[in-house]
């Protein structure tokens, strides 16, 4: 309960900034509160004036003039009020300095020649800034108000990067949490590159357009003369995750090729690297341990995109510590001894049920999504290989501890490692299964897609396997594509999760139109429902992110093409609610053209579990009772 104000206790704020700021229920918990203790933000107070005696506007005697430090009461009206500018008295309030001098060797070009300073020219992000100027400019900026030493040279634009730092976190940090806490920013000191990155995440959560500009900021702060150091490893790899959103792939891979040869130069790959490098600080040492994982797991998504698989990251032996949990990172409080991959590995032999932290099964679904793509560019691969595969994505689901089978706990929290996590699995089985399944000559297959299975062997793959086999396939590629739906409608903020789930939705769309014009039309609604789901979040995401407006494009041509007669036939949105609450036997016109109704075996007059159920509710092309029961001497090719 938050404390009123009292003659003892004299006058206390009802809510802290942020949450006034977002017009939110505040519990005034010292010294945080319990949303920004669960956001990681900075919990700040400011002394309220109600009930206390007016002041009046100007002093006596007083000139007026134009003040840089907002009045109490215009704090409310400023988008974004710098919180490490607010002193807990605020007429005592003063800006502390925020320049943030950088070493004096960040800006001292390297004169040791390494692969990493000799990679990088001019040239390797041809027109970045959209402009068709160089993108290594002068280190003077006059028009985003930085200096040529890094520091602010006007309030404005620190006002400004406090907003975008925020939206930073808001919106991108957790997806990809490899950064300090928000509220220990301020106090790690980043160098002017990594500040330049997170502003320009940022500006894609808003609509000042402003993007281009932050761009080239990060471009002349990131180059040759840049400091070899793990925060630059930071800098690299969260541009090329932003970069590769943008659909701006070339450069996402020269940035994520930077990336990886300075971690390995600096040996980040090494378990004794982020204890030897910040011994005294352990949150420092687990944001050390974060970017190393997300490397492996960013290379991963980008390389699957680019159509490349040269994997240097994954193929290296996993020395470095997992991550710890996001909660426990949040806090800012010292991290204990983390967990070996070694022991997550074992983790299906031990006689308890042990605990790993979100981020863990992250990493590993990660790399089983790696091995499914590696086996789809196999042109003969051995039926054992996909069974292999099909068995790790199982096992992978029936090893989660029960706390880990819920992406959203009971407060309304959503875990974004483990909804990451399932979404990762459920995109690995759509790329195991539908090249061999009936589904895949339905659809469209550009020559390079970032969401389609694409190897020149899978019209081979196909091809080579009986009727039955292909129809296995099929349902296991439909049910992933179910799962990947029903997870985003927990959670259809886009925008709040990483943009590389981005071509997993694309694909559970496609699988949801494909299915929709095999089966029956008794289903065609529930595949219609989804594939608007799926369709709906493109379309939010379109405004961010490029890939996004790619993919929903696709998807909506797609869908046009192959939805439209279907539409005008099923007219389910227009039954009255009793016919779809109350059985009936009466059963709705098929089109002769579609498969029947009868279900996947041929016959469901003498099944008692579909026939008890809701014609018009239940899918049963989708779902039938002989795939309830274990299914003997499955052979997978």
């Amino acid at each position: 309960m938050p404390v009123r104000p009292t003659k003892e206790s004299g006058l206390t704020p009802v809510a802290c900034i942020d949450c006034r700021k977002q017009h939110l229920k505040c519990d005034a918990k010292r010294p945080s509160c319990s949303r920004c203790l669960r956001n990681g933000f900075v919990c700040q107070y400011i002394p309220s004036r109600r009930g206390g005696p007016r002041r009046s506007r100007r002093q006596p005697g007083s000139t007026h003039t134009t003040s840089a430090i907002a009045t109490p009461q215009q704090a409310g009206s400023i988008p974004a009020l710098p919180t490490d500018a607010i002193q807990p008295a605020f007429e005592n309030a003063t800006i502390p300095d925020l320049s943030m001098q950088p070493d004096p060797q960040v800006l001292t070009p390297s004169t040791t020649t390494t692969p990493f300073s000799r990679r990088i020219t001019s040239t390797s992000f041809p027109s970045a800034a959209g402009d068709g100027s160089p993108w290594m400019g002068g280190m003077i900026r006059t028009n985003n108000g930085y200096n040529n030493t890094g520091d602010f040279s006007n309030k404005s634009s620190m006002e400004n990067d406090d907003r975008l730092r925020r939206l930073f976190y808001e919106n991108f940090h957790a997806s990809h949490p490899i950064l300090v806490p928000s509220r220990l920013f301020g106090d790690q000191h980043y160098p002017p590159c990594v500040q330049a990155v997170v502003c320009f995440i940022g500006s894609h959560y808003t609509s000042s357009g402003r993007t281009a500009e932050y761009k080239r900021r990060v471009l002349d702060d990131l180059g040759p003369h840049t400091e070899h150091s793990a925060t630059a490893v930071q800098a690299w790899l969260l541009y090329a995750i932003v970069l590769n959103a943008r659909k701006e792939a070339e450069e996402a891979q020269v940035a994520l090729t930077q990336a990886i040869d300075l971690a390995l130069e600096l040996g980040m790959n090494r378990s004794h690297f982020a204890s030897s490098t910040y011994a005294e600080r352990s949150v420092e040492a687990e944001s050390m341990r974060r970017t190393w994982w997300e490397l492996c797991t960013t290379e991963i998504h980008i390389s699957f995109s680019l159509n490349t698989f040269n994997f240097r990251c994954s193929s290296i032996a996993p020395e470095v510590g997992l991550p710890c949990e996001e909660s426990l990172y949040n806090t800012g409080k010292d991290i204990p001894t983390p967990s070996a991959m070694l022991d997550f590995r074992r983790r299906i032999l031990a006689a308890d049920d042990p605990i790993f932290s979100s981020f863990s099964y992250r990493i590993d679904a990660t790399m089983i999504l790696c091995r499914v793509i590696v086996l789809n560019r196999i042109p003969d691969c051995h039926g054992d290989q996909v069974q292999a595969a099909e068995n790790a994505l199982v096992s992978w689901i029936n090893h989660l501890p029960a706390k880990k089978l819920d992406i959203i706990d009971a407060y309304g929290n959503v875990d974004e490692m483990m909804f990451q996590a399932h979404l990762t699995i459920g995109y690995a089985s759509m790329l195991l299964h539908l090249p061999r399944s009936d589904l895949q000559p339905v659809l469209e297959r550009p020559e390079k897609s970032q969401f389609w299975p694409g190897a020149a062997c899978q019209q081979q793959i196909s091809s080579s396997l009986s009727t039955s086999t292909r129809l296995v396939h099929s349902i296991k590629a439909t049910e992933a594509s179910r799962r990947v739906s029903d997870s985003i409608s927990v959670c259809p903020n886009i925008l709040k999760h990483s943009p590389f789930i981005i071509p997993a939705l694309s694909l559970c769309g496609k699988i949801q139109l494909a299915t929709s014009t095999v089966h029956s039309d008794e289903c065609f609604d529930h595949h219609c429902n989804r594939v608007n789901l799926i369709l709906g979040c493109l379309k939010s995401a379109r405004r961010t992110w490029e890939l996004a407006e790619s993919t929903y494009q696709s998807l909506r041509s797609s869908a046009a093409e192959l939805m439209s007669d279907s539409l005008e036939r099923c007219q389910w949105n227009a039954a009255p609610l009793n016919q779809l609450m109350m059985p009936t036997t009466e059963v709705a016109p098929v089109d002769p053209s579609r498969p029947g109704s009868s279900g996947l075996d041929g016959n469901n007059n003498n099944d008692p579990i579909l026939n008890d159920l809701p014609p018009m509710f239940f899918d049963r092309a989708c779902f039938n009772a002989s795939f309830f029961t274990a299914v003997p001497d499955l052979n997978m090719l």
